[in-house]
């Protein structure tokens, strides 16, 4: 129950009145009094309770346009895009669909990027690649010989069609190792190292690997528009880590990267290279102690040097990183993220900021949420909900990649929850999913993020969890302007939406609660300037349009 709740009031007040009327000694006056004290608390509290919060959107204040929200394909797909068609198109249409059924119940989330794994070929050693579970390796499309097998990866390939037919805008090529016949091990994983497993004598193989992969696929009429060549550098992905990984330095990073623009302006002159994938925003943003040679990237890899990477043709102008092990401590959550968009803003103006991977890990929310054991409710829901909110406010990312778009684990790390047998019950949804969709399905790209200010009352999310979230959104090809609002909190509260130009206007509503069922669905319209009831424990998008979006 809230601070403001029944139980957090009323006795003291009761207490001083009732001592009063004693002194008084008439029974009604003793009776006069503590009905007025109680009377006047509930008050108190029924009007705190019908309070209405306001906030204004202003579509003259601009900031970054949006590129999209999106998933990836490791490792599930592989498995599940050769079930039988009924079940796969499925688990296709929650996570690529923007349709509505009959009722009016959305079919599904309309992601607008979908990451292709370009595998390092640990499933072609089986048990021999020290990777346990089959579900985490990867086939490759080259082998030893040099030679090229292209129905490799066929049930990635399956979504990788099926993202294409939902009309999915935005494809990346990421790449966890370097092919096993190119490694220093002759395995996906490094030796516990923080050099690069990748031999010395093949960067170019590794290049040109790439870069023939990227052709392959847009000669094919399926074209990635950008290419991420590695994985998460800090780590030294040894044998225990149970999946594909490659360490890099910087150092090695500045080696690599000219080589791979020559490959790629060569062979694939249409795609871009995004780096570095940083595991945590802390490893971007300054040296960390126990991975000195592979921190503080945005000044080693975008910095004012010669040997910068932004400096090569076919490099984004984005800097992409992971949200993991900043989400624990509500100061370290917003902190880091404040500094992140302060830092490009004044620094880096022309870098782009790509939130590319997130699940949730370890230890959340002051302890409240770990990542292990499988939650289809709520909580997670709201919380990563949250999560994305100040990945575009305060970081001001213009893209939001979760990780696993289909997960087999009993763990917090899916958007669709899947058996490792084709049965039609081995596919379920997560809230998880619908709150990522209020985002994904909305928030189009092209879009740009307008302001919207909380006056009056609204509660202060820098230091209250359960603080309401609202952020806005202009569609510029529909002119349809969208806000996304969290509501983590137990009780429903009031609020009301204007516009700062005073236009009167009416939001159509969708909304995803703890009801089971309710997963983006239309609500009670919002009209500016009325008290609209915005449910406990939900996410809503309200949509102003001028037509259907």
């Amino acid at each position: 129950m809230s601070k403001e709740g029944p139980t957090a009031g009323p006795c003291q007040p009761r207490t001083i009145a009732c001592a009063a009327s004693r002194r008084s000694g008439g029974a009604w006056q003793r009776w006069f009094a503590c009905a007025l004290a109680l009377g006047l608390v509930a008050g108190r509290l029924s009007a705190r309770a019908e309070e209405v919060l306001t906030w204004e959107i202003d579509l003259e204040r601009r900031h970054q346009t949006i590129e999209g929200f999106g998933a990836s394909d490791a490792w599930s797909a592989q498995f599940v895009g050769r079930w039988p068609d009924a079940l796969r198109e499925r688990v296709a249409e929650l996570l690529f669909s923007r349709d509505w059924d009959a009722q009016g119940r959305p079919r599904g989330i309309g992601l607008s990027i979908w990451r292709f794994n370009v595998g390092a070929g640990s499933a072609e050693q089986g048990a021999e690649s020290g990777i346990r579970d089959p579900w985490r390796r990867a086939e490759c499309f080259q082998k030893a010989d040099g030679t090229w097998d292209w129905s490799k990866q066929a049930g990635q390939q399956w979504f990788l069609e099926a993202a294409r037919r939902h009309g999915v805008e935005t494809f990346v090529a990421f790449v966890n190792s370097p092919p096993v016949h190119q490694t220093r091990n002759g395995r996906a994983w490094g030796d516990g190292g923080h050099r690069s497993n990748l031999n010395p004598d093949r960067y170019e193989a590794f290049a040109a690997f790439l870069a023939e992969v990227c052709a392959h696929f847009a000669r094919t009429g399926r074209p990635f528009q950008y290419l991420s060549p590695v994985n998460e550098p800090q780590w030294n992905w040894s044998r225990r880590n149970g999946q594909e990984g490659c360490p890099w330095t910087n150092e090695e990073l500045r080696q690599l990267v000219p080589v791979l623009d020559a490959a790629v302006r060569a062979r694939a002159p249409e795609v871009h290279i995004v780096l570095p994938e940083t595991a945590t925003l802390d490893h971007l943003l300054r040296p960390m102690q126990g991975e000195p040679l592979a921190s503080d990237q945005l000044r080693e890899l975008y910095g004012n040097r010669p040997d910068a990477v932004h400096r090569l043709a076919r490099v984004a102008p984005v800097v992409a990183a992971h949200g993991y092990g900043t989400t624990e401590r509500r100061q370290h959550w917003l902190g880091v993220r404040r500094e992140l968009g302060r830092r490009l803003r004044q620094e880096h103006p022309g870098l782009r900021f790509w939130m590319s991977e997130y699940c949730i890990l370890g230890q959340n929310h002051e302890g409240r949420l770990r990542g292990s054991g499988r939650d289809l409710g709520m909580a997670p829901a709201l919380f990563v909900a949250q999560v994305i909110h100040h990945d575009l406010t305060l970081a001001e990312a213009t893209s939001w990649q979760w990780w696993l778009a289909i997960s087999p684990y009993d763990y917090k790390d899916g958007l669709v929850y899947v058996g490792r047998e084709p049965v039609p019950e081995a596919v379920r949804e997560s809230k998880l999913l619908w709150g990522f969709g209020h985002y994904a399905r909305f928030v189009r790209p092209g879009s740009v993020r307008v302001d919207v200010r909380a006056t009056g009352n609204v509660p202060n999310p820098e230091t209250d969890a359960e603080a309401p979230l609202l952020s806005a959104y202009l569609q510029r090809q529909t002119g349809a302007v969208v806000v996304v609002g969290v509501n983590p909190s137990d009780r429903e509260r009031k609020l009301t939406l204007r516009l700062a130009d005073g236009t009167a206007a009416e939001f159509r509503t969708y909304l995803t609660t703890e009801v089971e069922g309710e997963n983006l669905m239309p609500g009670r319209p919002l009209r500016t300037g009325e008290a609209w009831p915005w449910p406990a424990r939900s996410v809503v998008t309200w949509v102003m349009a001028k037509k259907d979006v």
